[in-house]
């Protein structure tokens, strides 16, 4: 029982940094979708309540109208993004607080306006639970029209009736709170189950690289910007030497090792602009904006230094492993990303046939100026 509400209240807590903001950020970007039709949705509720404004009170009816009409309006600035340039956040804040406004004051006016139009302050906690998934925004939100109706009402209602409609409206406030925490469980389990397919469709289950298809996409974009603004850009392939003797001497489960130790190691030595991809079984590739021919030189025997230090264990003991890398450097000659990597491919060959655990760099297009 313990460790069920454990997890279900884990639900509800914020996710970590950049997931948080991001979720929040799909949320608002929702919100400020339908607000053009749930905001006037909303007015058009708000202004259908003086049917029973005139049913209670028909002398004040028609003030209390035009007070709801006022609010309705005014509200109306926040309905589309071009009328008030705020957060979402903040538009719905606005329309809450002169849509319920206007209820809670046309109710004021109105004879036993108090005590019979609660249901309508009532409706209007619960639009506060769709447009935030924070309690301290649904709190921000709700706190002026709150004070307002409290000031009022005491203003207008008997001690007991007072009472009465304070319980009543924390009941309702509560409810409403609980269903939108409910609306955020949800929204937290979809962002999360989206964010996991994605990582899956992105990512090689083994290594946590990226894939052949998305590393594809990302070096496709980066050749495209260095052609366009005339930056430089290289790509190491990586090999592991004699990989199938390792899984024949020691076994696929230590070779899939030697695999995520290769990649672990990448990773660590790449920066943050750098993009690393597994290609095939024992084939990697480091995509590496902003490099020059020297500086992807350098940093293909930085790595192939890391990796040849590494010790993996295994039933026959520790043992070590080498790569060859190919490197290849955008050039004029370079159609597209295809062109690239068959140079840093046929690089890679020129390493292997040179006796292994080398760097070996791609031959210049014709034409094409001497490195630096």
């Amino acid at each position: 029982m313990d460790v069920q509400m454990s997890y279900d209240l884990d639900k509800l807590r914020a996710l970590p940094g950049a997931d948080e903001q991001e979720l929040m950020a799909q949320h608002y970007s929702d919100v400020q979708h339908l607000l053009p039709l749930l905001g006037p949705l909303f007015g058009a509720s708000v202004l259908l309540f003086n049917l029973w404004d005139i049913w209670i009170d028909p002398a004040n009816a028609r003030l209390a109208l035009a007070l709801r009409v006022g609010g309705v309006l005014l509200g109306a600035l926040a309905y589309w993004p071009s009328a008030l340039r705020w957060s979402p956040a903040q538009r719905c804040g606005f329309i809450y607080a002169t849509h319920a406004g206007a209820v809670v004051l046309s109710e004021y006016l109105l004879k036993d306006g108090m005590l019979y139009g609660l249901a309508g302050v009532v409706a209007c906690v619960f639009t506060v639970s769709v447009v935030t998934l924070r309690l301290r925004t649904f709190v921000r939100i709700l706190a002026l029209p709150t004070l307002l109706f409290v000031v009022l009402a005491a203003l207008r209602l008997s001690p007991l009736g007072l009472v009465n409609h304070l319980m009543l409206y924390v009941f309702s406030v509560f409810m409403a709170a609980m269903l939108m925490l409910t609306v955020r469980s949800f929204q937290r389990r979809a962002f999360l189950s989206e964010k996991a397919l994605l990582h899956i469709s992105r990512h090689d289950s083994l290594t946590g690289a990226y894939n052949r298809g998305y590393l594809t996409e990302l070096a496709e974009r980066e050749v495209a910007v260095a052609k366009r603004h005339g930056r430089p850009l290289a790509v190491a392939m990586i090999d592991i030497d004699h990989f199938k003797a390792v899984n024949d001497t020691h076994g696929h489960k230590t070779g899939d090792e030697v695999i995520q130790k290769l990649s672990q190691t990448c990773v660590s030595q790449l920066r943050v602009i750098d993009h690393f991809g597994r290609i095939g079984g024992e084939e990697f590739v480091c995509v590496l904006p902003e490099t020059s021919p020297a500086e992807a030189l350098n940093c293909a025997e930085r790595l192939r230094l890391a990796l040849a230090a590494l010790r993996v264990d295994s039933a026959r003991g520790p043992f070590g492993f080498t790569v060859s890398i190919g490197v290849a450097v955008l050039e004029a000659g370079h159609t597209d990303w295809s062109a690239l990597l068959r140079d840093a491919d046929a690089a890679l060959y020129r390493a292997k046939n040179g006796g292994r655990n080398r760097v070996e760099l791609a031959a210049p297009q014709p034409g094409a100026p001497a490195p630096p």
